[in-house]
């Protein structure tokens, strides 16, 4: 019984041994899953060649995030979300090596031609675009709306004992006596400029864009659950609000075209239609349709005029509050958790494999080490059998 035991005891101690190297591969992280096939994406603005770090969309579904400029395609991602040569896009927040780090960037190009094969070497695209961050378009317009550089103004009007739409009234009054009107505005032409609200307030003088911009970041300084937009025609910027049941236009010349609308019905849509048409003449603008929305939150495109009128229809008491970037954070993580698994033809793609990651050095001296006393053990063994 007891030689027995003086047998077993090594052969029990030499399977831990065996087994050691493996337990260490596991807890160490050396046995780890390759990576994923991919193809790498860089974004950067061609002046200043700056890399561009933000959200990556096909189409208006976001797909990951640029870390550097640098964006990893895999190939499940390709595969679920990368069809018909869609528009890429790229979001994001201006960053160190930009003048006005506040702002945003909206750039998009048409998706190249990628094939399979180019995830099985080290395929780059590079998309290069051109930063002007004082003419902005599409979500770059959100940008503009500021209400931390506008609070010290806010402080300077009187507010106490007035309820909000007497407050919104005064805020308008106090910003078109404050703002000469200089004319700029030549949307979406590149020597287009717009003024930031610091430097609308500082230069005291502004375009339709300059003022609209800087009165609707006062509004929502004043109260950020306010339900305000600043509307952009082909000629034209102003600021509109739904305070409760009254619809109102704000502007320069000291406008504010006022309806209320306490029956919320069909008849509102005609009541809202007549609203427009009145600010239209008031101005003498000879426009039939808005064609954006936007404020600190939102941003929304609009086909056709009745588009519009169902948008004024819909819209709430209060806006809906969102964290922009963390909205688009979330999207991504829904886009990308629930993945397929997919494997490239020719199986370059392996599930799981053991890995040596550069950061680390493969334990060679826990593999000696382990041998060195395999052999001793076994030496003890034979010696033991032969007593």
């Amino acid at each position: 019984m007891k030689k027995r035991a003086r047998i077993l005891l090594p052969i029990i101690i030499l399977i831990v041994i065996i087994i050691i190297p493996f337990l260490s591969l596991k807890f160490t992280g050396f046995l780890v899953k390759e990576p994923e096939k991919q193809v790498k994406f860089y974004f950067y603005d061609e002046a200043t060649n700056c890399p561009l770090e933000g959200y990556v969309f096909i189409g208006e579904k976001a797909v990951g995030k640029s870390n550097n400029g640098i964006f990893n395609l895999t190939y499940s991602n390709y595969v679920a979300n990368f069809q018909n040569n869609q528009e890429i896009s790229i979001f994001g927040k201006l960053e160190n090596c930009f003048e006005k780090k506040d702002l945003f960037f909206d750039k998009s190009w048409i998706a190249p031609q990628i094939e399979k094969n180019h995830f099985l070497g080290e395929t780059s695209f590079n998309f290069k675009t051109k930063i002007n961050p004082n003419n902005p378009t599409k979500r770059e317009l959100q940008g503009f709306i500021q209400q931390k550089k506008v609070i010290s103004e806010l402080n300077n009007i009187n507010l106490k004992n007035k309820n909000t739409l007497e407050s919104l009234s005064e805020i308008n009054q106090y910003l078109n006596d404050k703002i000469k009107y200089e004319k700029d505005w030549e949307f979406d032409k590149e020597n287009n400029y717009w003024q930031t609200p610091e430097e609308t307030i500082e230069k005291k003088q502004g375009d339709c864009e300059d003022f609209s911009t800087t009165l609707l970041s006062l509004f929502l300084t004043y109260n950020n659950s306010l339900n305000c937009y600043n509307l952009i025609f082909t000629t034209h910027i102003t600021t509109f609000c739904r305070i409760e049941n009254y619809y109102i236009y704000y502007d320069q010349e000291k406008t504010e075209l006022i309806k209320e609308i306490p029956n919320h019905n069909q008849k509102t849509k005609t009541q809202l239609e007549k609203l427009n048409k009145d600010y239209f003449e008031h101005y003498g603008l000879n426009e039939t349709k808005v064609n954006y929305a936007f404020n600190d939150d939102e941003y929304i495109e609009f086909e056709n005029n009745d588009e519009f009128v169902n948008w004024q229809y819909n819209l709430k008491n209060t806006k809906t509050k969102i964290n922009l970037f963390l909205d688009i954070e979330k999207e991504i993580k829904t886009n990308i958790q629930n993945l397929p698994e997919t494997n490239l033809e020719n199986g370059e793609l392996r599930t799981q494999s053991i890995s040596l990651p550069n950061s680390k050095n493969f334990p060679y001296l826990i593999i000696f080490i382990t041998l060195i006393l395999l052999i001793i053990l076994i030496i003890i063994l034979l010696k033991t059998n032969k007593k």
